[in-house]
């Protein structure tokens, strides 16, 4: 889906390597405020750096081209459904052409309602879609999608732990 203004969420995809560069909207319409940002930023150093993903702020992000920046985190409500929370969606992306022929994605945009649900748990819930994670009715084998194993990618009752099962998903794709 090459939307840079807001996609479904309809498509499941996984950056396309374990460098992962991301930025926080710090300008305009979908800005993170403080504490948006620090849930961010917490998600990123305590659950996504411990895996085999480098993780890195990119503080001059890229939009076009080699080298854009791969998960742009936003603040915001529009294209949300009256019912989510959040959105991942691919900007710039195609079929992948390794071990794991899954939709890879150059660039991706994860956009989280504002007035207080921007939290860790909701930060790793879909950060965990932008490096290939799903729920548990898309996973093989299925699971059902408030399975404790899945941490945060539960569809409901959240929490902000990624979880071992996650985790080794993780290290064995990067």
């Amino acid at each position: 889906m090459n939307d840079p203004d807001g996609g479904d969420g309809s498509v499941d995809c996984l950056t396309d390597n374990a460098d992962v560069y991301y930025y926080m909207d710090s300008v305009g319409a979908f800005e993170l405020e403080s504490p948006d940002r620090a849930a961010v930023s917490s998600t990123m150093s305590n659950e996504y750096a411990p895996t085999n993903l480098a993780i890195h702020y990119d503080s001059t992000p890229v939009f076009s081209g080699s080298g854009e920046t791969d998960i742009i985190y936003q603040e915001g409500s529009k294209n949300l459904s009256e019912n989510s929370i959040g959105v991942t969606w691919c900007e710039d992306g195609g079929e992948g052409s390794g071990r794991y022929a899954l939709w890879e994605c150059d660039q991706q945009y994860i956009r989280i309602r504002g007035n207080g649900t921007y939290d860790t748990s909701v930060a790793c819930h879909e950060t965990g879609h932008a490096v290939g994670l799903t729920h548990g009715m898309d996973a093989i084998p299925v699971k059902g999608n408030n399975e404790p194993r899945l941490g945060c990618m539960v569809t409901s009752d959240w929490n902000n732990n990624l979880g071992s099962s996650n985790v080794a998903n993780i290290n064995s794709v990067y």
